[in-house]
């Protein structure tokens, strides 16, 4: 242990004792940058005056951070509960703001590409090579995007080729015999441009199954990820026209389950082929109304093999054609009218279960925007779906900027829902026909301050959720049913600031007390409080290093649960030139010995160097 200790010393010293640069981090790193528009709440404001609780992941960040998956970058924001149950490539889900882990909408370039059978998005293998930005709106946007949007939308952009053609090669290795391999090119012909990337991961990895109860071997991990963007400017440009797609071909190994043991080494193993296409059409037909068409298509293929129970191969199907209309009326008001008809199917092989939902859908939002002050936003959604009640959601926001000050004030108030999944409504044996949705009504109200000129900003954000007709499993009957409520109250706040000497601190806390509501117990893997910073250092625009700090509270899952713990992590990038950069990162510095679901394994002290060559 004492060896340990000394290394992770040793690590932090080296990466935060740089040489302090004479030139300051304004000048050093000025840079114009470009309002960032969020297409998670399509395209209608820009992140600064979005009234709704917001965070948005720049290529940037990613660039900085050097994780291997976009799973890790979810681990340090606001809000959000991301649990990984074993080594790398295990089943990964995200829990936002109390909800369940079917209760956030995940989204690929505006493909919704949650399990039609679970509900859930598994993040494990999603990677950040061709990754722009990460965008996370955190409350109910079902007035938006329908069903399972009733805790929030992460939406994942990819990159839009610019500029020369331009390439690039990077290479990583390290701990648990770690290795990746990823190609990427990008670049712009007049009016077409193309991002394209591929990468391929191997891991040996550790035991899924917590070591600590005696498991040893490794389960292994490996990852071929393929992503295309091109698009097509027409019209003098009053029109787009894009294809986008992206192929996973992933392999995790995994442990078997024992009733009254819990995890145990064995040999399942599951293969996991995802494939996500969009091709989106814009066109400005007149100055003031934009038509916007996005058909897309998500397909999931999960075969588990060598399991006690049999094999399995689970199929989901997702075929999504929505139409925006954008309007824009004067100097301050913006209307957005659209519609849209989805086919949601589930097949389960081995069950001889195959059924889908059709849902179809009208939405409406009203925008009211003054000179950059205030901000008020008013919609309504109403979804019709062939196997439950139809469904009217809606929601108001507001904020406003007092520009002497640099604060601003918002809030808002909304509804949404969560849809019951395929295996809820037909799983042969289990499942209950008569369900209805889950039922959310959620309010916020925060403020955003900036001093001396932007270098120190402050957020804070109180919300309070209430979650009716929680569809929970009775042990009785064997069959799910609306019987659970649940409430989730919490503070977000947030702290940057930029430090003297080429420095800069960002730091986020989040307080959540997520209950059910009959019970008042505390609700399975939520953690009550969860703090992350990190802190920056560049030097002379070469080299960039970073120290980041994770705590979580404890958690409950039925009679078990997790400790508290503090996970400490460094990286760094030296640039040696306009080809070349080194990149290294330290993870778990000072071993902490946690877990994130009981029984399940996490990565000790581990370390991974590599280099990117561009051409």
């Amino acid at each position: 242990m004492l060896n340990r200790f000394c290394i992770s010393v040793f690590c932090c010293l080296l990466f935060t004792c740089t040489p302090v640069s004479a030139l300051s981090a304004e000048t050093e790193k000025a840079e114009v940058m470009e309002p960032i528009s969020v297409n998670a709440a399509r395209d209608i404001l820009e992140l600064e005056k979005l009234p709704t609780s917001a965070t948005v992941i720049t290529r940037q960040d990613i660039e900085e951070k050097k994780y291997i998956n976009v799973e890790d970058m979810l681990r340090e924001e606001l809000g959000l509960d991301v649990l990984q149950n074993g080594t790398l490539g295990s089943s990964t889900t995200v829990f936002m703001r109390g909800g369940g882990s079917s209760s956030t909408l995940v989204l690929i370039d505006g493909v919704q590409v949650n399990s039609n059978t679970l509900g859930s998005y598994n993040f494990a293998h999603i990677q950040p090579d061709n990754v722009e930005r990460i965008e996370i709106l955190r409350g109910p946007q079902s007035t938006l995007w329908g069903g399972d949007a009733v805790g929030g939308v992460i939406n994942i952009v990819t990159r839009k080729g610019k500029g020369t053609p331009s390439h690039r090669f990077s290479f990583e290795g390290g701990s648990f015999a770690t290795f990746k391999e990823t190609f990427s090119t990008q670049g712009a012909f007049d009016q077409f441009d193309y991002a394209f990337s591929a990468s391929r991961t191997d891991v040996e990895g550790f035991s899924s199954a917590n070591e600590r109860n005696g498991n040893t071997e490794n389960d292994g991990y490996n990852n071929n990820s393929f992503s295309l963007r091109t698009g097509l400017d027409f019209a003098e440009k009053r029109g787009r026209a894009d294809f986008i797609g992206q192929y996973i071909d992933a392999r995790i190994d995994f442990d078997s389950f024992v009733f009254g043991v819990g995890q145990v080494d064995g040999p399942p193993h599951t293969s996991q082929d995802l494939y996500y296409l969009t091709a989106p059409v814009s066109y400005k037909i007149l100055p003031f109304w934009e038509v916007r068409l996005n058909p897309n298509f998500a397909f999931d293929q999960v075969k588990s093999r060598n399991q006690p129970s049999g094999d399995s191969t689970i199929i989901s199907r997702t075929s999504t054609l929505d139409l925006q209309n954008n309007f824009t009326a004067g100097d301050y008001y913006n209307v957005l009218v659209g519609g849209e008809y989805q086919v949601r199917a589930g097949e389960n092989i081995s069950n001889g279960m195959d059924r889908r939902l059709d849902n179809k859908s009208a939405y409406l939002q009203g925008i009211f925007d003054y000179e950059d002050t205030i901000v008020i936003t008013a919609g309504f959604r109403h979804d019709v779906n062939d196997s439950f009640d139809d469904v009217t959601t809606y929601k108001f926001e507001a904020a406003y900027r007092f520009k002497q000050t640099g604060t601003r004030l918002r809030g808002a108030y909304g509804t949404g829902f969560r849809a019951p999944t395929i295996n809820d409504l037909f799983f042969p044996g289990f499942s209950n026909p008569n369900l209805q949705p889950e039922e959310n009504t959620s309010w916020e109200v925060g403020f955003d301050q900036s001093f001396l000129n932007g270098d120190i900003t402050f957020t804070s954000v109180y919300f309070d959720a209430r979650f009716e007709n929680l569809i929970q499993f009775n042990l009785a009957t064997f069959r799910p049913e609306n019987v659970a409520r649940a409430t989730s109250r919490g503070l977000e706040n947030t702290l940057a600031v930029r430090l003297p000497w080429d420095l800069e601190l960002s730091a986020n806390y989040t307080w959540n007390q997520a209950f059910d509501a009959s019970t008042r117990t505390q609700l399975r893997r939520r953690a009550e409080h969860k703090f992350h910073a990190n802190i920056h250092h560049w030097w002379r625009s070469r080299l960039h290093s970073l120290i980041g700090v994770t705590h979580k509270s404890k958690t409950l899952d039925g009679a078990t649960g997790t400790d508290p713990y503090i996970v400490v992590r460094a990286a760094m990038d030296y640039t040696v030139n306009d080809q070349w950069k080194l990149t290294a990162r330290a993870e778990n510095l000072f071993d902490e010995d946690y877990e994130e679901i009981p029984g399940f394994g996490t990565a000790g002290i581990s370390g991974y160097a590599g280099l990117v060559y561009n051409f």
